[in-house]
């Protein structure tokens, strides 16, 4: 199939419900979706939306677990001209709406099946769904967008404490999804998993590639994705020819769920972003699955992906893997003084959502060209390629995540019994990134573990909860009587070696 002109996103599934209307577009346990039909009711519900009241730039949170009907409202909201801001159902409600104040949202759409509802969070009203618009063909349009325009929002960990959004654009996403269609070769016959929440980066792959490419998302059921001898299971049963994930999910796969046992002949794209891939996993992964095409693809929520290396037949693991080289779409250069990588070009982010401030600290323009400040620190192969040395601050990933240690000191600090707070992350073969953190109560026994886990499970999500918590009558210091970092991270590796 061509690729279409228009860069904008539900552009792409007009056209592919036009030329394909009856091939399904999503497959979610026994129930498929056709472009057709996919399309009708994101157009239906759009009208609705529109003679609801909805403006181009309003917002339009997504509180969905991934389902047809999450895609649905992803399309619907395109196609009224407003902005998408997906949100995990299963954060905490204090973060939540936390998400839901910071911008400024329209409608909230949430629960599942029967208890599916939109809410007007300005008025209180609901809209039925699944909703029809009352006069489609008369008294309702939807409005001509640009290509510059905002497509979506997606919230990551902010070191104040509050989460802040990434602002991406029609064209950003385009930038990144046509390159992977064209590089991989994705085609109508492919049946793409989709193992990723809405509001991880990664799942624009999936659900855009679908629209582009008259392709299958196959959607992973939420219950299986950390459970690797189900997930082996699915994507041989699913017949999965393109999967892209974090690599925590591939390498469970491998260590629990015997993936080198079976074999997957539909299976020839694995691709996996979002954090390091210990080498010699890799090298077992490429093993167990020799007729795939295995790529590692690098970059921020800010850029989507901007460089990306294939894995070289024979990879032995001994070495580890670079992140690559320069997209075509991205423009990619080291700042000599401290090695951080800087990303910008096509898939390069607005900004931050309703924080210009902060914006314009992240950005830097160089040579008449914007660049993000990524924070990663890489050397340069005699190849040209760039090899990730390590992380500037104090930002980390987990599954894939991206967490600022900040984040989760600031839920420790809002607690009253909190007098002070440090949070550091150690690295564990075995079990990946390790958070532990340190608090000084402001009497003893002010608190409880319990209810300190508690406490922070109101505010934070899963993925950023502590392993442990520590309590300590005083919390380390530098000559300068900053907190010693250094110290703790020492501290909590011995931690981890006495678990």
């Amino acid at each position: 199939m061509p690729e279409p002109d228009s860069e904008l996103l539900h552009e792409w599934l007009r056209r592919s419900a036009a030329i394909t209307p009856n091939a399904v577009a999503i497959a979610e346990e026994e129930r498929g979706t056709s472009f057709a039909q996919l399309f009708a009711q994101a157009h239906s519900l759009a009208l609705r939306f529109r003679e609801y009241g909805v403006q181009p730039r309003d917002r339009i949170a997504l509180a969905l677990p991934k389902s047809s009907d999450a895609i649905i409202a992803v399309f619907a909201s395109l196609l009224a001209g407003a902005i998408y801001v997906p949100i995990h159902p299963r954060w905490p409600r204090e973060r939540i709406d936390a998400v839901l104040a910071e911008c400024g949202a329209r409608l909230l759409i949430e629960g599942a099946g029967a208890s599916l509802r939109i809410a007007d969070l300005r008025t209180g009203a609901s809209i039925a769904w699944p909703a029809t618009a009352a006069h489609e063909a008369d008294s309702v349009t939807l409005p001509q967008m640009k290509a510059e325009d905002t497509a979506f929002i997606l919230f990551t960990s902010g070191s104040t404490g509050r989460p802040k959004g990434v602002e991406l654009s029609h064209r950003a996403v385009s930038a990144f999804v046509r390159w992977t269609a064209r590089e991989f070769q994705i085609t109508s016959r492919d049946r793409i998993a989709c193992p990723s929440p809405l509001g991880f980066d990664l799942s624009t792959f999936d659900i855009f590639n679908m629209a582009l490419c008259g392709a299958t998302a196959v959607l992973v059921p939420d219950n299986i994705v950390w459970m690797p001898r189900f997930l082996v299971q699915f994507v041989r049963e699913s017949r999965i020819s393109c999967w892209y994930s974090v690599p925590s999910i591939l390498a469970g796969m491998l260590q629990s769920g015997r993936m080198a046992a079976h074999s997957y002949p539909d299976l020839r794209l694995i691709l996996f972003a979002g954090e390091v891939f210990p080498a010699p996993t890799l090298a077992r992964l490429q093993a167990a699955v020799p007729d795939a095409l295995c790529a590692n693809l690098y970059g921020p929520t800010e850029t989507n992906v901007v460089t990306w290396c294939r894995v070289p037949l024979g990879f032995d693991g001994s070495q580890p893997l670079p992140i690559g080289h320069p997209c075509p779409y991205a423009a990619v250069r080291v700042d000599s003084s401290n090695g951080e990588l800087l990303a910008g070009g096509d898939s390069l982010m607005r900004g931050y959502w309703n924080r210009p401030d902060e914006t314009e600290r992240s950005l830097v323009t160089l040579d008449g060209i914007r660049y993000y400040r990524t924070g990663d620190r890489v050397s340069v192969t005699p190849d040209g390629s760039y090899l990730f040395v390590g992380r500037l601050d104090r930002q980390v990933k987990r599954r894939g995540f991206r967490i600022e240690l900040g984040e989760i000191e600031a839920a420790l600090l809002s607690h009253r019994d909190i007098l002070e707070a440090a949070v550091v992350a150690v690295e564990d073969k075995q079990k990946g990134v390790m958070i532990a953190a340190f608090v000084r109560l402001c009497a003893p026994g002010a608190v409880t573990l319990a209810d300190l886990k508690a406490h922070c499970g109101k505010r934070l999500p899963s993925y950023m909860l502590p392993d442990c918590i520590l309590f300590l009558d005083a919390i380390a210091k530098g000559s300068r009587g900053k907190i010693d970092y250094l110290a703790l991270s020492k501290t909590a590796e011995g931690l981890m070696r006495d678990d």
